[in-house]
């Protein structure tokens, strides 16, 4: 059952369906007056459906019954009763064809450009084309139309419902999620919309060929807002060229009124289908880049601390390390790991375990530089590339941190407790020594400051490198 709120909801969602359906007959309307060149209300329809059930489907009913009985008056009323109760039947099964088929055939909606060329062959044309051929028999049955007219009516009813689904419901899919932000982006709608009236004014006034540029100032509309903007922007267009269309406006004129019309219509389709499929084609290429960039981050970051992790950090050691085998320049590796850091989980647990690798994680990215970077490339062991600067330098830099983390213990299960660290220091100034030379010689140094008693900081000298005293 529906919440009274929900009801409410459905019954502006009916009410939206019928203006939608009188806004077309007063803008797009052919004889007899209630069959129109653009059907938005299949769209309504279809998402009416899609968010009550199968209790839209009399609220459809009864608006489209309301929308089509002025536009069929011109047979007795009983008889005239029965054609409008046929095409407000014919409406409802519209709708509901297509919401079943969506659910069937693309149950989590139209998210990928892939999915379009089923979406508009299931759920626009399959259904449409049921239902119009049930509104074009009532028509020929109650004489509104001559039956040789028939088969290009059928043609444009199917197109027109087509275009309101494929109008409507990707605008109402990505409204939530994807519309404009900003000035930016309403500003570059707003210009888009501007742009393309202006290209329907200069073919009206007989400025011939401007009104092709429509189409690439939609597309262009595609790399410079959200999708539901260029949904948004393409409706309006679209609107507005079927409405002067219908007035016998714009670049149509001149054929017949069978001719003008497919033409017309066989235009907005394409225009539509293109832009639809750009719009969805870059918003897929933009989610699969930013997965991409999301998975590289993860592959190369801990997901701990958010510091680089080992793989992530070696491609950047080696690049200071040729760097500086060019301009001889010296720079840092420091090896740092917290001391006694098992006893910390075995008292207190892994979770305030990984509490403490996070506040070291933190404290490094606060006072280092900024052209510093560290890493976490063990469980408790982090790593430090300091470019351009020396060992001097570093060891300062490391004793600033190790007083800091003394001024400020960590409260772990209701103690205080001083989280120190003992680090291994490397310098290097572009000599034969290999990336992995300096791990090891950094990795040897750090165990000379654990067995000379942990917290503190030992360098490296190169002669430590082929095996010789590396301790200083």
């Amino acid at each position: 059952m529906l919440t009274a709120k929900q009801w409410v909801k459905l019954i502006l969602g009916g009410l939206v369906y019928y203006l939608c359906a009188r806004f077309g007959m007063l803008l797009f309307s052919l004889q007899p007056n209630n069959i129109t060149l653009l059907w938005l209300s299949s769209g309504v329809g279809l998402v009416l459906v899609l968010r009550f059930g199968r209790l839209a489907l009399p609220m459809i009913f009864l608006a489209s019954l309301l929308a089509n009985y002025p536009g069929m008056r011109h047979v007795g009323a009983l008889e005239q009763s029965w054609h409008v109760l046929i095409a407000a039947a014919a409406d409802t099964l519209n709708a509901f064809l297509a919401a079943r088929f969506l659910t069937w055939i693309l149950p989590a909606g139209l998210q990928r450009a892939k999915d379009l060329a089923r979406f508009i062959f299931f759920v626009c044309l399959v259904p449409t084309a049921i239902s119009d051929v049930m509104i074009v028999v009532n028509l020929v049955w109650g004489g509104y139309i001559a039956s040789t007219g028939a088969m290009g009516l059928l043609r444009d009813l199917i197109l027109s419902d087509c275009l309101g689904i494929l109008l409507i419901y990707p605008l109402y899919q990505a409204w939530p999620t994807q519309r404009p932000h900003g000035r930016e982006e309403w500003g570059w709608v707003l210009g888009t919309l501007l742009f393309c009236g202006v290209m329907l004014a200069l073919d009206i006034l007989n400025v011939s060929g401007w009104f092709y540029f429509i189409l690439p100032g939609l597309l262009l509309l595609v790399f410079r807002v959200n999708t539901a903007g260029v949904y948004l922007a393409l409706l309006l267009t679209v609107a507005a060229i079927v409405a002067l269309s219908a007035k016998q406006l714009g670049p149509f004129g001149g054929f017949s009124a069978e001719e003008a019309h497919f033409r017309l219509l066989g235009f907005v389709f394409a225009t539509t289908y293109v832009s639809l499929s750009l719009a969805m084609k870059y918003h897929d290429f933009l989610v699969a880049d930013a997965s991409g960039q999301r998975w590289h981050r993860e592959a190369l970051h801990d997901p701990l601390t958010g510091l680089l992790n080992r793989r992530g950090f070696t491609p950047l050691l080696t690049g200071e390390h040729q760097r500086v085998m060019r301009n001889r320049r010296p720079s840092v590796l420091a090896l740092i790991d917290i001391d006694h850091f098992k006893k910390i989980n075995d008292n207190y647990g892994h979770p305030e375990g990984d509490h403490v690798l996070r506040v070291l994680a933190e404290v490094l990215t606060a006072q280092l530089r900024e052209i510093d970077c560290s890493a976490r490339i063990g469980g408790e062991e982090f790593a430090i590339l300091f470019p351009d600067t020396g060992a001097a330098q570093v060891m300062g830099t490391l004793e600033r941190i190790r007083q800091h983390m003394a001024a400020n213990p960590l409260q772990l299960g209701g103690d205080a407790v001083t989280v120190k660290f003992s680090a291994g220091v490397v310098e290097f100034a572009g000599g034969i020594e290999s990336v992995e030379q300096l791990f090891g010689a950094a990795d040897r140094s750090l165990y000379a400051a654990k067995a000379g008693g942990r917290n503190r900081s030992v360098t490296a000298n190169w002669p430590a490198i082929h095996g010789r005293n590396a301790i200083g």
